[in-house]
């Protein structure tokens, strides 16, 4: 049981230093100096500094302050990618106290690994987060992670089995949410890259959404109708798509005949399509570097993510396709 419960501690302040490493520190040093939990290894004894725990809760005010605001929240995290993994290594480091090197390696890698998941999984959750137009969800997922961080770091002393559970249990969730993770920071640095070159270069853009490429122009070749001529093509990425999951990259192809999305799931190419005679509604909301593409039709709303730029330039007049030769005005 002692073996456990020594694990537990260290995986859980390891793991919680990678959502909030201050507030670990301050949780450890206080419970450290005031015995609110006993029989802590001596290596603690520094982290009850009473300079310590000031800056650590200094840090942390700043830190909870900038983690409410949208965009520099992500800022604040890609500053502690290194940070949070190594002061989950420094922790995990200091619980095995005096051992011999070769444990000493192996608790410091998988105390940085753990911070490094827990780093991971809350960077990327806020980059999904922020996709959305409106602020609110943010600032209460800022505060649940608060909350959790002291939880876990008072679990991980005073209640070290109770931890390992939680601990494992949120590695496991983890395991489930990184391919939407990554594929969302994907998306997120592509928008980044997409939003400077149209910054650069004005006629960008257009040019995008006017130019497929060969491999596309194959595609409308298989799914074309007759007399079906396109209209507006480009990138976008899955947020509710039926059997698409989320941030998956999308080819969009507006037509005179309706919407065509092409995607690759377990390595084969499928696609989707919707007509325009389906299309009831068709909605865009702006963000910072993605706008949200909300199509309504009889199987559901669908909810894409498109680059805002690129947003600016679809063809909204769904009725009047077959008007003008399949010509439409960019809608700004």
């Amino acid at each position: 049981m002692e073996i456990i419960a020594k694990l537990g501690t260290l995986l859980g302040l390891s793991f919680v230093s990678g959502i909030n490493l201050y507030a670990t520190i301050a949780v450890v040093g206080v419970c450290k100096k005031y015995e609110l939990v006993r029989g802590l290894p001596g290596d603690f004894d520094v982290l009850a500094n009473d300079a310590v725990i000031f800056v650590a809760v200094l840090l942390y005010l700043l830190e909870f302050l900038v983690d409410k605001i949208p965009g520099l929240d992500s800022l604040w995290d890609f500053i502690h990618t290194l940070i949070r993994p190594l002061g989950g290594a420094m922790l995990a480091l200091m619980q095995v106290g005096e051992a011999t090197p070769a444990l000493e390696i192996i608790v410091f890698m998988l105390g940085a690994s753990l911070a490094s998941a827990a780093h991971v999984t809350k960077a990327g959750t806020r980059l999904i987060i922020n996709t959305s137009p409106e602020p609110v969800s943010n600032f209460l997922v800022s505060l649940a992670e608060d909350a959790g961080a002291f939880t876990l770091a008072y679990l991980s002393l005073a209640h070290p089995t109770l931890s390992l559970v939680i601990t494992v249990g949120m590695l496991t969730l983890i395991a489930v949410m990184l391919p939407v993770i990554f594929r969302t920071i994907r998306m997120l640095f592509s928008a980044i890259w997409a939003r400077l070159k149209c910054a650069l270069w004005k006629e960008a853009a257009w040019t995008w959404t006017r130019s497929p490429s060969y491999d596309l122009d194959a595609f409308f070749d298989e799914v074309r109708t007759e007399g079906e001529k396109l209209i507006w093509t480009a990138r976008a990425y899955a947020l509710r798509l039926p059997q698409v999951p989320r941030s998956t990259a999308l080819d969009v192809l507006v037509t005179t005949r309706g919407i065509h999305l092409r995607y690759r799931r377990r390595l084969r190419r499928q696609s989707l399509t919707i007509s325009r005679e389906e299309i009831d509604l068709q909605r865009i909301y702006h963000g910072i570097l993605m706008s949200r593409w909300v199509i309504r039709g009889p199987r559901g709303d669908w909810y894409l993510n498109v680059y805002r730029p690129l947003a600016q330039t679809i063809p909204m007049d769904l009725e009047g396709m077959g008007k003008n030769d399949g010509r439409l005005e960019p809608v700004h």
